[in-house]
């Protein structure tokens, strides 16, 4: 069979204009028995998509492009011609079922006007007892009015609607979204078999990536109107090649029931006719303000539409050694660190994670291997004195600050050396006011607030050394926040704490992570702390690092346990 023979739907260049909205241009196809998800947040286009499809949309939509289903060409047709085949060649359920169904009349008249197009009257109470039971109804709730259905009940009974002219394709707009645990997991069993027994496709449309994962074979992620995403389900879901992709994921609290789950950033600013994700991005480029990214292929079938390709790698560490003395600390010791991603490395006490840190964040010189920045060798000299560079946290705070500055002291010294380099430290505080100082103190005070410390005068004024250990530590990560890196790394930042302030802590470093935008590379000997925040996971044992994919019944085990892994 012929590709094109195959297909069941084919889109073109279809774009839907609404004032203040607009989908698209997007193209893709549908094989014939194929179940496709299309996933995205409210607003995202989705169901402006699914009426598209089915030429449904408002009168004041300007359409323009292509859609073939089952060969027939939906916008080249008249109205009538189209109301013939909708039903025949393809069907829609719409969400929000009950506002779909007569409430002044039973469902056997109702599911009679659909028959009424195809079957005979005499054929009509046969075809409704069969596709009562294809849905797990009863014969007797034809007799019952629309208000007398549960959510789950009016769903199945539009989905026998939508099927009573057995079409090839029927489009789902949100299926399971008012159903409870039972019902959804007894629909996704139907679609599963109708879809088996009948050859029947479907277009999933949806919000919820654990009902995309369950029944698609393919998936495409809108956002703003745009296919931002598109491929395999199960890979597209376990490695994804766009940022947005990744913040859906971390959204999605059926996906994430270990982890705790936050909600994509909010804009910063607006694009100007970019790309649409541009202000929620970690990863933009000032050319994505202007220029819209086109989806194209990346291999496999998958496809990007992103100005940079798709998430790009931050950091990579390609095999790192080190010895101290005979003994190999390091060996072969390989990761990556995407923009934007929450990296975990773990392993017991004595094993080497500082060492790997200090490597990783430019503060240790004699090792083998090589360590790449944006894909270039790490230039440290100057990585830690400009902005979107890496800055460190080290383990011990009272170490890494001196307890004789102010607080307006410390949090400012790396701004000093970027910006001074080579004069002393008392020379940025005797800078008269002015831009320059005026930029610095905006720079001291937001710092301090995102770390959940004054910024008032007294604070600033105040030394180090008379600060609680906590203040201290978020001093330390204040003095990072100041440079705007694009990755901090975080060496043993909960380890002496107690459960409560590990807690705020992990909230307050992931928070701020998500906020900002930046990457972290938490190193930890606790695999909980780990497991609830990390993107990724990386165990170092024996002087080698391997990716970790804590489970449910693992991750109650103690670090110390980790020679079962």
């Amino acid at each position: 069979m012929s590709e094109v023979l195959n297909e069941i739907l084919n889109v073109q260049g279809l774009s839907v204009e609404y004032p203040g909205f607009t989908l698209g241009p997007c193209s893709f196809s549908m094989k014939r028995g194929e179940i496709l998800a299309a996933a995205g947040e409210s607003g995202s286009g989705k169901t402006t998509l699914a009426r598209a499809l089915s030429r449904l949309l408002e009168e004041d939509a300007a359409v323009a492009g292509e859609v073939v289903i089952a060969g027939s060409s939906l916008y080249e047709k008249k109205e009538e011609e189209v109301r013939r085949i909708r039903m025949e060649l393809f069907s829609i359920v719409f969400q929000n079922s009950g506002e779909w169904l007569n409430p002044s009349m039973r469902l056997r008249e109702q599911l009679r006007e659909t028959l009424i197009k195809k079957y005979p009257a005499r054929e009509h109470r046969e075809r409704m007892k069969t596709l009562m039971e294809m849905v797990g109804l009863e014969e007797t709730d034809l007799e019952r009015y629309p208000d007398q259905l549960s959510g789950g009940m009016a769903q199945k009974f539009l989905l026998a609607n939508a099927m009573a002219l057995t079409p090839e394709m029927v489009i789902l707009d949100e299926p399971t979204s008012s159903m409870d645990a039972n019902s959804r997991k007894a629909f996704i069993d139907l679609i599963r078999r109708i879809n088996r027994e009948h050859g029947t496709a479907f277009l999933i449309i949806t919000h919820d990536l654990r009902l995309a994962r369950e029944l698609s074979s393919r998936i495409m992620i809108l956002y703003g109107g745009m296919v931002e995403e598109a491929g395999l389900t199960e890979k597209v879901l376990e490695r994804p090649k766009h940022p947005y992709t990744q913040g859906l994921l971390r959204a999605s609290m059926d996906l994430n029931l270990l982890k705790d789950i936050w909600g994509i950033r909010p804009a910063e600013e607006e694009g100007l006719g970019g790309c649409p994700f541009f202000g929620r991005c970690c990863q933009r480029l000032d050319i994505c303000r202007t220029k819209r990214p086109s989806l194209t292929e990346n291999g496999g079938g998958w496809q990007v539409a992103c100005n940079r390709g798709g998430i790009v790698t931050l950091m990579e560490a390609q095999h790192i050694g080190k010895r101290y003395g005979k003994q190999d600390v390091l060996r072969d010791a390989s990761l990556e660190i995407e923009h934007g991603e929450f990296i975990s490395l773990v392993g017991k006490s004595g094993v080497g994670k500082t060492t790997l840190s200090r490597i990783l964040g430019g503060y240790m010189d004699e090792f083998e291997g090589n360590v790449l920045y944006d894909g270039k060798t790490a230039d440290y000299k100057q990585l830690h004195k400009s902005s979107h560079g890496v800055q460190m946290v080290f383990q011990d705070s009272n170490e890494s600050v001196n307890p004789s500055m102010t607080v307006r002291e410390a949090v400012s010294e790396p701004l000093f050396l970027f910006g001074q380099e080579g004069h002393s430290n008392s020379f940025l505080f005797k800078l008269e006011p002015g831009s320059d100082w005026e930029a610095v103190k905006d720079r001291i005070e937001q710092a301090l607030r995102d770390v959940g410390l004054p910024s008032e005068a007294y604070f600033l004024n105040t030394r180090v050394k008379k600060l609680s250990g906590g203040q201290k530590q978020r001093i330390c990560i204040a003095r990072a926040l100041t440079m705007e890196p694009a990755l901090m790394i975080a060496d043993e930042p909960t380890s002496m704490l107690d459960p409560s302030s590990k807690a705020n802590v992990l909230r307050f470093l992931k928070g701020l992570q998500n906020s900002r935008g930046f990457s972290i590379l938490m190193v930890t000997h606790d695999l909980t702390c780990a497991a609830k925040v990390s993107d990724r996971i990386y165990l170092l044992k024996n002087g080698r690092l391997q990716p970790f994919v804590p489970v449910a019944d693992r991750i109650e085990c103690s670090i110390y346990q980790m020679e079962e892994f």
